[in-house]
């Protein structure tokens, strides 16, 4: 249960930082002739949903796994 948690709360992380973390900061890329910029909020949710999704998937297998 503890990892179910555990992904709850990296969920949480990833809306504060969505939300209020990293407001003026952001990733420049060089593409021909053209540059865009990606805010570095909107990088860190992805990356920490990304990793909770996984921590759930992984938890929820070992879950069922143990309980057949």
């Amino acid at each position: 249960m503890k990892h179910f948690v555990g992904a709850g709360t990296l969920v949480a992380l990833a809306l504060v930082v969505r939300l209020w973390a990293f407001q003026s900061i952001g990733l420049d890329i060089h593409l021909h002739d053209t540059y865009r910029v990606i805010p570095l909020r909107v990088v860190g949710f992805w990356v920490l949903i990304g990793i909770a999704a996984a921590w759930f998937f992984i938890a929820g297998f070992k879950f069922r796994r143990r309980s057949s």
